[in-house]
């Protein structure tokens, strides 16, 4: 058996290089603007909406749940508020509209990603509700209340974030 020697050199290339390349040259092909795709930004975003809808739907069962099986001494918070029944169902169809989505992406059917986006729209303007409700409600010795506000900040970029890259998504689909 024979042992040959190869001469291996470095050499940095731009990305459109790299077909005219020596077969024995190590190529380095740095990192480029637009190397992760908007299909993988809304994959990513709603395998995380799912998750979320999931946790949320959870909850707010519980709470409803708790509500009905508790008795309070005053007579108007003996009941589910109106509020927690319409995220309940909110939570749901954002699950059956995230499962939708996922497979219209898999499958490249533009016209799944359209229920998504109007229960996505719906989301937004919820989140919305309940910023406007907390600003109201200012109270700055309350930390609760600042933590309430970072939440529902950060909630309504990630639909807003959402939204926009499932919009970009379905404009790109063909």
């Amino acid at each position: 058996m024979t042992s040959t020697a190869r001469s291996v050199t470095m050499k940095l290339l731009t990305p459109g290089d790299a077909a005219n390349s020596n077969a024995d040259m190590m190529t380095y092909v740095p990192y480029r603007k637009g190397m992760v795709s908007m299909r993988t930004l809304t994959w990513t975003f709603i395998l995380m909406q799912l998750v979320i809808s999931c946790a949320c739907f959870i909850a707010s069962l519980a709470i409803i749940s708790a509500k009905f099986n508790s008795v309070s001494m005053y007579e108007e918070k003996q009941y589910v508020s109106f509020e927690w029944w319409i995220f309940c169902g909110l939570s749901f169809s954002m699950i059956i509209n995230t499962v939708a989505a996922m497979y219209a992406l898999s499958e490249h059917n533009r016209f799944l990603l359209i229920p998504h986006i109007f229960v996505l729209i719906l989301c937004n303007t919820l989140a919305c509700y309940v910023l406007h409700y907390t600003v109201s409600n200012f109270d700055s010795t309350d930390f609760n209340w600042h933590i309430g506000l970072m939440t529902i900040i950060f909630t309504e970029s990630f639909l807003l974030s959402c939204l926009v890259f499932e919009i970009r998504t379905l404009r790109s689909m063909t």
